[in-house]
């Protein structure tokens, strides 16, 4: 007989009931219970779980008599389960009341346990999980969510101090665009390269592609993506990490087709290699990869004339500014910001993008690019900004007086008197750096200065920056591109000039 302080779904021993079939089937699946093959589903959620936890715990040698077990082993067996409380217990097991199974838990108290199950009527019920399989050891286990705890891999071995310093200051002088100290940064990171280390070596490899496609040096590129795509092969890398590799070549790659070959569609093809699943879960690469595509297809529309490619050139150039946005990526935020709004300029000023106010619209998106760089101290090496600033601003026809009200209406002035003044002031900032910045922006540049400078009737200046810009040219490997800004400068200097 029983403590009198003990209860039980039965109190009493189970007599055999003649109506109780001699072996009861039962199922377990997350949703319910069934008692007999045939039956309909007991619907409850904790239940069979319940059930389940207690199986296996008879199966280690507890739920008996004299090893039952508590609430809270039944709730460390049920997988994300935090907490059973005693109202949920009673209502589950006040269930089975009406059932072959009234009699299977026992209990010192319904509610708060601990519990065991009836040897008798036990013996006589056969489990089954909803999968067809029968109820025990490693499949019940698995059915409850529990995963056995994966033994240590092999540590990774640290990184070398000299390397990882090295790579440091390598991505510092990268935000800030300085590229020739960058790459000679990764140049003394290479002694130091971890043996047996395909990441190490790709992580190096990158950052040496990315500052080639920078300087234009179209053949460092090609030596680098041929490098990386020999890595990619290496069977030492991970799935996730060979995924990302991959993605990353695909952009290099499509860089390549689009700023060397000069062929947008093929780079938009490229593009196309890249895994969706690298893009959703980093988000510089969504950045780089919605930067590609707007440029592309805003070369395409101007090509074509197609207003349809434009708005798609633009919501490309938007997504990657979102994604730089949201992710915290300040050096990425500004680029994304000044390419959104040369693309809105280029396209509004070929008539792609209808009525409105879009080279106003594009003004304000190239400020806050101007001041992203100010308040982070990035692209202090670049000229970019300030080349789109001058070329929108001539489309625009705008006086500078207006330009500076908006640029003090943002919130970042613009602290100079004119557009010859502000890119002879922007020329200074980068005096000491001027060698590191690519011939092509130097070339373009010097021609925007030379123009508003002329425009300014400041003769004597612009006939010097066109010179400046004729031997810039001439440094140029591109031979298209040395021609196109050769005959710039001498248009240039054709117009007449007026002192």
């Amino acid at each position: 007989m029983l403590p009198a302080a003990t209860t039980a779904l039965t109190a009493s021993p189970t007599p055999d009931l003649p109506d109780m079939p001699q072996e009861i089937h039962i199922e377990l699946h997350p949703t319910g219970l069934r008692v007999g093959a045939e039956a309909p589903l007991l619907r409850s959620r904790l239940l069979p779980r319940l059930i389940a936890a207690l199986l296996q715990a008879h199966e280690d040698g507890l739920a008996r008599r004299d090893s039952p077990c508590s609430r809270a082993d039944l709730c460390t067996r049920m997988a994300g389960m935090a907490e059973l409380h005693r109202t949920q217990v009673w209502r589950a097991m006040a269930q089975l009341a009406d059932t072959p199974l009234a009699m299977l838990i026992a209990a010192h108290t319904p509610s708060g346990g601990p519990f065991w199950l009836h040897p008798p009527l036990l013996n006589r019920c056969r489990f089954f999980l909803d999968s067809g399989a029968p109820a025990q050891g490693a499949a019940l286990a698995d059915w409850l969510g529990q995963r056995p705890a994966s033994a240590p891999g092999s540590a990774t071995p640290l990184l070398p101090w000299t390397y990882t310093e090295a790579l440091a200051r390598a991505d510092h002088l990268l935000d800030r665009g300085e590229l020739y100290p960058a790459r000679l940064a990764l140049q003394q990171a290479a002694p130091h390269l971890p043996a047996d280390d395909p990441l190490a070596a790709a992580a190096l490899g990158w950052r040496r592609a990315r500052i080639a496609r920078r300087l234009g040096d179209w053949g460092a590129l090609q030596d680098e993506l041929r490098d990386l795509s020999t890595t990619l092969n290496d069977p030492r890398l991970a799935a996730p990490e060979r995924q990302q590799l991959q993605a990353r070549i695909a952009i290099l790659a499509a860089w390549h087709w689009y700023g060397s070959l000069g062929q947008p569609a093929a780079a938009l093809a490229r593009l196309e290699d890249v895994p969706p699943i690298a893009l959703a879960f980093d988000p510089t690469l969504r950045c780089d990869h919605g930067n590609l595509r707007g440029i592309a297809l805003r070369e395409l529309a101007l090509a074509q004339s197609d207003t349809a490619v434009a708005a798609a050139s633009v919501a490309a150039l938007g997504d990657a500014l979102r994604s730089a946005s949201l992710a915290g990526l300040p050096d990425a935020l500004q680029i994304c910001a000044a390419n959104l709004a040369h693309g809105i300029g280029q396209l509004a000023h070929a008539g792609l993008l209808g009525d409105g106010n879009q080279l106003e619209e594009a003004l304000r998106w190239l400020l806050l690019s101007d001041a992203i760089c100010a308040r982070w101290q990035l692209g202090r090496s670049s000229l970019l900004n300030t080349i789109f600033l001058l070329r929108l601003c001539g489309l625009g026809g705008w006086r500078f007086s207006a330009v500076r009200r908006l640029a003090d209406a943002a919130g970042h002035p613009l602290q100079a008197e004119s557009y010859a003044a502000l890119a002879a002031q922007r020329w200074e900032a980068c005096r000491g750096r001027q060698s590191q910045i690519p011939a092509d922006q130097r070339c373009a540049f010097l021609l925007l200065w030379a123009r508003h400078a002329a425009a300014e009737c400041d003769s004597f200046t612009a006939a010097d920056l066109i010179r400046q810009a004729r031997l810039q040219a001439r440094k140029l490997r591109d031979p298209q591109a040395r021609q196109r800004y050769l005959d710039e400068a001498r248009t240039l200097s054709q117009q007449p000039q007026r002192a």
